[in-house]
């Protein structure tokens, strides 16, 4: 018998992709994923292990708007998060900016971890949420193999500490969160936080630091690290542009602003292919526009981006799936030029369908379409023809 909260869940899903053609639930998603199975078979075999033993990782994933790059990345964000990794999907727009300095990269990480709601328990996300999921022996082994910066490494420990004996909304413990996830909204001094603790009785080992501009590098560093040091396989950091035109595009910003925020995603990429980011694996899902931008504006990061092969005396882009940059296409079989990614699509939006409660008879209607509406999108030309294939299908699907 089918659960009622579920098929009310499916209901409510088809209705937001009937709209907008994309969800936030990863769940949902990586179930909707069609022509991934090889990729994710490759970064789970052999992206993830590397990681978990402290390897890099960085990729850009290329695809125009309505491809399906959120429903790409939310299908490693639950991959990893089942290997045991703790994830950060940070959506890149003109709301949030997280490369307009490092200390804005390191606060849309912060915010944005995860371990997944099955363990999560409701005690919060971010990276203070995470220690709701790790044991007394983690945070003690990470007290006694941790190093780098001792502010940071402090930092991490009073906060840690705090969540293992419950404490969540007293002020001292407030005040540590704010400083580890660099909360704007609230001002910490340091002459409050240690006042406030010698009236709670509780101790804090000096030196405790904040992020700044000037070590802003080692702590986003010191961050991405954290995660397997804690205990966890790693950390895979998923970065969505989640729109055509990038928070970064001139005319958005001055250009002072623009070649800053080119400057700081360089000093990322820097970090990962110089191993200075054991444990970490990034993904950027975006559109040609980054690099087109970078190549005008800020040559030094468009450089590290591209791969391009002579053919004939023309440069043409490679086919290599575990290039830096390569488009989304390169890693989905079937794609979308053909009817079968479609059809295979199809069938899962149907499936969806029969869960949340959708009569025999209209799933019965959709399956008689389903051919003839498959080789008319795959001769689509149109940017977002994914998109609208799901929104299309998820329309009929709940129309009275």
């Amino acid at each position: 018998m089918s659960n009622p909260d579920n098929t009310q869940r499916y209901r409510d899903i088809l209705h937001r992709l009937a709209q907008y053609g994309t969800l936030d639930d990863p769940e949902v998603a990586a179930r909707l994923s069609t022509g991934l199975d090889g990729f994710l078979a490759r970064w789970e075999r052999e992206v993830l292990p590397f990681v978990a033993a402290g390897g890099a990782e960085l990729r850009f994933v290329e695809g125009p708007y309505g491809r399906g790059k959120t429903h790409f990345l939310q299908a490693l964000e639950i991959s990893a998060q089942r290997a045991g990794f703790v994830t950060s999907r940070v959506e890149c727009g003109m709301q949030q900016k997280p490369f307009g300095s490092l200390q804005e990269t390191y606060r849309a990480i912060a915010d944005n971890m995860s371990v997944g709601t099955a363990v999560r328990n409701g005690s919060g996300t971010g990276l203070g949420g995470i220690f709701s999921a790790i044991t007394a022996d983690q945070l003690t082994a990470f007290q006694n193999s941790a190093r780098g910066n001792p502010a940071f490494r402090n930092l991490v420990l009073a906060y840690g500490k705090r969540a293992q004996t419950g404490s969540q909304r007293d002020e001292v413990t407030i005040n540590l969160r704010a400083l580890l996830h660099h909360d704007a909204n609230r001002r910490v001094t340091f002459r409050e936080l240690f006042d406030a603790a010698e009236r709670l009785g509780v101790r804090l080992q000096r030196p405790i630091g904040k992020i700044n501009k000037r070590n802003a590098a080692i702590w986003l560093r010191s961050l991405l690290a954290l995660p397997r040091q804690l205990g966890f396989k790693g950390l895979v950091v998923l970065f969505d542009e989640t729109g055509a035109d990038l928070s970064i595009q001139s005319g958005l910003v001055t250009l002072s602003q623009q070649r800053q925020q080119l400057a700081n995603l360089r000093n990322l990429v820097d970090q990962l292919a110089t191993g200075g980011t054991p444990g970490c694996s990034v993904v950027y899902a975006t559109t040609r526009d980054l690099v087109e931008i970078a190549r005008q504006d800020y040559p030094a990061l468009s450089q590290r981006m591209e791969r391009r092969e002579e053919m004939n005396g023309f440069a043409v882009p490679s086919r290599n799936p575990r290039a830096i940059w390569c488009r989304l296409d390169e890693l989905t079989d079937p794609a979308p030029d053909v009817p079968e990614f479609y059809e295979e699509l199809g069938k899962k939006l149907l499936s969806l369908a029969k869960d949340a409660g959708v009569a025999e008879s209209r799933l019965s209607a959709e399956r008689a379409k389903a051919s003839d509406r498959a080789k008319k999108m795959s001769q689509n030309l149109a940017q977002a023809a994914v998109r609208e294939f799901i929104k299309t299908v998820a329309s009929n699907l709940i129309r009275n």
